[in-house]
């Protein structure tokens, strides 16, 4: 663990941020404790996410897609969203919709 030497707000903002829960890959399928939403390893270095029917994802796009759906108040939905072409708005919103429904 590496402890700052000048403490800025920004530093102060994280340390007190609760941790994103952990989004593990098991053989092919990338699932979290925190959501009921998951992402399925689909061949060809491509990945699918359930709230993103018809889309193949890259694996650091269907992290970030979980990230957004385990912690979607978290400030870094934004740059998680932009690597899906999405704003944050537009990814909370997938991530809200009954499974099954998007």
């Amino acid at each position: 663990m590496q402890i700052p030497d000048v403490w800025t707000r920004e530093v102060w903002r994280r340390a007190a941020a609760p941790a994103i829960p952990v989004v593990r890959e098991i053989d092919g399928h990338m699932v979290s404790e925190a959501t009921v939403h998951h992402a399925d390893y689909v061949g060809q270095d491509r990945w699918v996410v359930d709230f993103l029917p018809g889309r193949q994802l890259s694996v650091a796009q269907a992290r970030a897609a979980m990230r957004i759906a385990v912690a979607p108040d978290r400030l870094e939905v934004q740059r998680w969203a932009a690597l899906l072409g999405l704003t944050a708005t537009e990814a909370r919103g997938f991530v809200a919709l009954p499974v099954g429904v998007a």
